[in-house]
């Protein structure tokens, strides 16, 4: 399938490209690995006059330590943070959400600032634009229902990314910078909840970097998917979670955070309260588990009934707590 027309720009200073966005604003669409975009360019989900690409500015990749916070910038890609000791020591959940995109060909290009903000999916608008003119148009290519749910009002598509709920998981922070300035918000804070418009970002805002703090003392993290096939697949459900323990074992922080059930990651502050506090065990778990399925409102719009994803989130769920709490607990040894 063939690219829409557009025109190309190149920018090789973060100051040009922000110039750019400027200039064109509501009329550009931004690329860095291209894993993504590509393919929404092809299905004319997006017909922008312009596209930049931002692979050739300068110092838009790379990790760093800085102030007791690991620094990702945003053009770093997935394979970069896969085989990076200093991701994979302190935040494993990080190097395992990096790890289970795609397949190897993608991580090589995908980067991290694009996982982050890829735009929400749905079997109803995912598809090509024939297939999308064939019926009326869904709320997310500007009709009046959501195709997913006889009359619904609210468009109801999945935020699938990957390393978002492992980001949430560990606190991590987002800059983005616009002319003149720029703000720095938690992950979490990017996501708006909504299918249409899901993302907290300006036309004029770009992403620049990923601060996760260094958590201090022991715990452990894990990251879980339920997907169809072992490569090349999005999330159909996912579980994050960190867990950190005193040195007497009992848990001190907890963070779950569940994907691809809806509009945006969830960080299931119910589920940290029954570990928190806590000894380690079977019954508690189970808790957190359950409060991640109460919490998940998946529906038939992905390739697994909402029903049984929304099933499997228990299951996510319950293995992403238990890895993390193994690795803590043989850390705390």
């Amino acid at each position: 399938m063939r690219l829409p027309p557009f025109q190309y720009l190149g920018p090789t200073t973060k100051d040009q490209a922000l110039d750019l966005m400027i200039r064109h604003q509501g009329k550009i669409k931004i690329v860095a690995g291209g894993t993504d975009i590509i393919n929404r360019l092809r299905q004319r989900l997006v017909t922008p006059d312009y596209v930049m690409s931002l692979g050739g500015l300068a110092g838009f990749t790379g990790i760093r330590e800085k102030k007791g916070q690991i620094v990702i910038s945003a053009g770093t890609t997935l394979r970069e943070i896969i085989e990076s000791p200093d991701i994979s020591q302190a935040f494993k959940s990080i190097s395992q959400s990096a790890g289970l995109v795609g397949a190897p060909p993608i991580q090589n290009i995908a980067t991290i600032g694009g996982n982050l903000l890829q735009d929400t999916r749905c079997l109803f608008y995912n598809q090509s634009q024939l297939v999308r003119d064939a019926a009326p148009h869904c709320l997310k290519q500007g009709g009046k229902v959501c195709q997913a749910i006889k009359g619904g009002k609210y468009c109801l598509s999945v935020y699938q990314g990957d390393l978002a709920p492992s980001l949430i998981a560990f606190n991590a922070q987002a800059v983005l910078q616009k002319a003149g300035g720029s703000r720095t918000i938690s992950v979490a804070e990017l996501f708006s909840g909504k299918g249409k418009n899901p993302l907290h970002i300006n036309d004029d805002e770009l992403l620049t970097d990923i601060m996760i703090p260094i958590p201090k003392g022991t715990y452990g993290s894990s990251y879980q998917k339920l997907r169809m096939r072992k490569g090349l697949e999005y999330p159909l459900a996912s579980a994050s979670v960190f867990v950190s323990l005193s040195k007497k074992g009992v848990i001190e922080e907890a963070r779950v955070v569940i994907g691809a059930v809806g509009p945006a990651p969830v960080l299931v502050e119910k589920a940290s309260s029954f570990l928190i506090g806590t000894r380690p065990d079977k019954a508690q778990v189970e808790k957190a588990a359950e409060a991640a399925l109460r919490a998940a409102k998946p529906i038939d719009n992905l390739a697994l009934p909402g029903s049984y994803r929304r099933k499997m989130v228990t299951v996510f769920t319950k293995r992403a707590i238990e890895e993390a709490l193994r690795d803590a607990q043989e850390a705390n040894v």
